[in-house]
């Protein structure tokens, strides 16, 4: 699983709140675009030093798990996870949890981000006043990420009263913003232009539509997962699109993204076909087979049908 601002922002929020420094783990490390968070250099990338984050999990006492619904999410940090005696704690808005895997779950899937509910549970549990500064950066980052800056997953309003509380910790929300949306560098930019005009595939028919990404697309602009971290949500501005996927090979497998509006549930679209999940609007998972084989895949699904 690539981390977003919700994974990274709900993750560093602990670290910040805990006067005993927790270790913080992501399986891929911090993506460079959330570089600049508070404390997002103490993240120990799982890729690059994977015994350390074993070492970690099998010493815990306690394991503070956020923003994924089952171990598969976390690669091959799953089995030291499943193995380790300490208690595993589950905060996640995600549907379809796998809840054997934890000693405590807490999951709302109508709350917008995991964010969210971190934000709710520390206020629960030490008050308003325990959130510094730095907590509320991290925690109002996720909600945006997970919300589009809130244009989806942002009906209830829970999420407005968290954001309002969190700005009131003089975040800065408006510089937050700017480091989520407006630090494009000239080969990203390129790149989406590139992939809107020669990777966009629009059927107004069956109201969805679709990008797809090679290999060899990335490695000509130089284009990492996180660079295309939204991307997703350009087939959605079009007036009579109701579904949306973004469609990445990688070396291994073939990542796919949906988002819908109305009342189409990708979540089920995602776990039935593509093996995974998400939420109702917003969804990902995978396949194994060849790049066209999962293009056939999709559109058989939402074309064909």
């Amino acid at each position: 699983m690539n981390a977003d601002g919700d994974a990274v922002g709900s993750l560093l929020s602990w670290y910040h709140l805990l006067q005993h420094r927790p270790q913080l783990l992501l399986p891929n490390g911090c993506p460079p675009n959330f570089g600049w968070m508070p404390a997002a250099d103490k993240i120990v990338n799982g890729d690059a030093d994977r015994a350390r984050c074993e070492k970690a999990l099998a010493e815990a006492d306690t394991i503070v798990c956020v923003d994924f619904n089952t171990l598969s999410r976390i690669d091959f940090l799953a089995p030291a996870l499943s193995a380790s005696k300490g208690r595993k704690v589950l905060l996640d808005h995600h549907n379809d949890v796998q809840t054997d895997a934890f000693d405590i779950v807490v999951s709302l899937p109508h709350l917008s981000s995991a964010c969210e509910l971190v934000y709710w549970t520390m206020r629960l549990l030490w008050g308003e006043d325990a959130i510094d500064r730095d907590t509320a950066r991290c925690l109002y980052t996720g909600i945006c990420t997970d919300t589009g800056s809130f244009s989806y997953s942002s009906e209830q309003p829970s999420v407005y009263e968290a954001a309002a509380a969190l700005v009131g910790h003089d975040i800065d929300a408006a510089g937050i913003h700017n480091h989520i949306n407006d630090t494009f560098s000239e080969s990203r930019l390129r790149f989406y232009g590139f992939v809107l005009s020669h990777r966009l595939r629009v059927f107004p028919e069956s109201r969805f539509a679709y990008i797809y990404v090679t290999l060899e697309d990335q490695r000509r602009f130089g284009i990492t997962p996180a660079d295309m971290e939204g991307l997703v949500s350009y087939t959605m501005v079009m007036k009579q699109i109701s579904v949306g996927a973004l469609v990445r090979e990688e070396s291994a497998r073939i990542r796919v993204s949906l988002r819908s509006k109305h009342d189409v549930d990708v979540n089920r679209i995602a776990h039935t076909y593509f093996n995974g999940g998400g939420h109702t609007k917003a969804s990902g998972g995978h396949t194994t087979v060849s790049l066209q084989e999962t293009l056939e895949l999709l559109e058989s699904v939402f074309i064909h049908c």
